[in-house]
């Protein structure tokens, strides 16, 4: 290489060096940073995407509490098609504050009107009706409802609503207490909207035990396990006395409804049953019901076979058998 051609890669090393270093120093940008704009209250349908917390049997009155303002969770909550914890069902403007119950004896609790709104928005957002269907029935699903504030940046500019959740009901509610929860809300795939119509997570929802036992023993995984009956709605008898006829007909119109199926019995393979007890928990057998007797609605299977899924919303799909 030529002393000339060396001076010259010199330079070009040297219009490099400039170019880089030019480009590392810091450029001013006119103008003043925004802050990103606050969410507003969700909407019906959006996903809540953390888990939900099991609700306590009873929220007790405490001086952290002011003794009248529960004390939600804020959950994320954004919209979504995936996986989710619950969704919104409805958004309450101005939460009512909660009563205080009870007294020194018993103890004193926190009575939060909001509370019922929201369940009450919860069985209609899945397609439940508020009053007796079929004269006495009240469809059985498992759910739950739950309540969100606002995350702290909306609060800080404001906000003060409530949102309504609805929840797949934990694994074991039972097992809540006044100062520990059930478990969280499980995880789910997709929208239980209207899922008395749609047959959504009917596995998931639906009300099943793994023998014909009326009085609890609900499986734990929903219908998803071998059961040989399914219990689709309770209710009550009323305020006068009835047949059992007149009630076994009312359960069979509302087989037809919620299972969608052209014969609900398939062929007698299964069978259409009422159970009737006392407030003791009595069975009642005698062809008169008295009033305010408890009734179940459900669908059993007739042989040894068991089913293995939902039969909600089922329509022409195949019955799944186990």
């Amino acid at each position: 290489m030529t002393h000339r051609q060396q001076g010259l890669v010199v330079i070009g090393v040297a219009v490099v060096l400039v170019a880089v270093v030019a480009g590392l120093r810091p450029h001013l940008v006119t103008g003043s940073a925004q802050a990103a704009p606050v969410p507003g209250p969700p909407v019906a349908g959006d996903c809540v995407l953390d888990p939900v917390p099991g609700p306590l049997m009873r929220a007790i009155a405490t001086a952290a509490s002011g003794g009248t303002v529960p004390v939600f969770p804020a959950q994320q909550i954004r919209p979504c098609t995936g996986t989710r914890y619950g969704e919104i069902t409805a958004v309450i403007a101005a939460p009512k504050p909660a009563v205080v119950k009870g007294d020194d004896a018993n103890g004193r609790y926190l009575d939060d009107p909001n509370q019922k709104s929201c369940f009450f928005a919860a069985m209609q957002y899945v397609g439940m009706t508020t009053q007796p269907t079929q004269r006495f029935w009240q469809t059985s699903l498992q759910i739950t409802s739950a309540l969100s504030r606002p995350s702290p940046r909306q609060e800080a500019a404001g906000q003060r609503w409530a949102a309504c959740i609805v929840t797949l009901r934990p694994s074991d509610p039972a097992s809540a207490t006044a100062t520990a929860p059930a478990p969280a809300s499980p995880r789910y795939g997709s929208s239980i909207r209207s899922a008395l119509q749609t047959g959504r997570q009917r596995d998931q929802l639906s009300n099943c035990t793994a023998a014909v036992y009326w009085t609890g023993g609900t499986a734990t995984d929903g219908c998803r396990q071998p059961h040989a009956l399914e219990i689709l709605a309770y209710g009550d008898s009323g305020d006068h006395p009835v047949t059992r006829v007149q009630v076994e007909l009312t359960c069979q119109q509302l087989a037809r409804q919620l299972t969608g199926m052209p014969d609900p019995t398939a062929a007698d393979a299964l069978s259409i049953q009422i159970h009737v007890e006392d407030n003791n928990g009595a069975a009642i057998t005698t062809p008169q019901i008295p009033a305010h007797s408890n009734l179940a609605c459900g669908i059993t299977t007739t042989g040894s076979r068991k089913l293995r899924g939902s039969l909600l919303a089922l329509g022409r799909q195949p019955i799944p058998w186990a």
